[in-house]
């Protein structure tokens, strides 16, 4: 199988989110995951490390995300399959299951990553986890 290179725009971004210490996840044009930084995996309860990419379906699986009021999300209803597909910055809130079994509220902001002015080549999503009412 022969593997397309990431686009520029994508290890520029990969760059950025390495030294960011807000948590921050980047996705394809495909809506794949393609890497969040440390700051992610204590939210996401893993490092990118133990698990790499992931394919569309299978992260969507893992983390199943979910509405604040229990709703199914597919993944072009989170935040980052709007800015992907939408082409536009969105920021909302949303619910999921960690890789560690804790459930989970963040607010994300994610917007698309364009290579050209008609071409997205991937979305950033920069998120906050919601602290638990106490």
């Amino acid at each position: 199988m022969d593997r397309k290179q990431p686009d520029l725009v994508l290890i520029v971004a990969r760059s950025f989110a390495t030294k960011l210490a807000t948590p921050t996840l980047i996705i394809d044009a495909n809506g794949d995951l393609v890497y969040f930084n440390d700051a992610a995996a204590d939210v996401l309860g893993s490092t990118y490390l133990d698990i790499g990419a992931l394919d569309a379906s299978r992260w969507q699986e893992l983390f199943q995300p979910r509405t604040l009021d229990e709703e199914p999300l597919t993944a072009a209803e989170t935040p980052g399959g709007v800015a992907l597909l939408e082409r536009r910055p969105v920021n909302d809130s949303f619910a999921f299951r960690g890789l560690d079994g804790r459930e989970r509220e963040v607010t994300v902001t994610a917007f698309p990553l364009f290579s050209h002015p008609d071409e997205v080549v991937g979305a950033m999503s920069i998120f906050w986890e919601i602290p638990a009412a106490p």
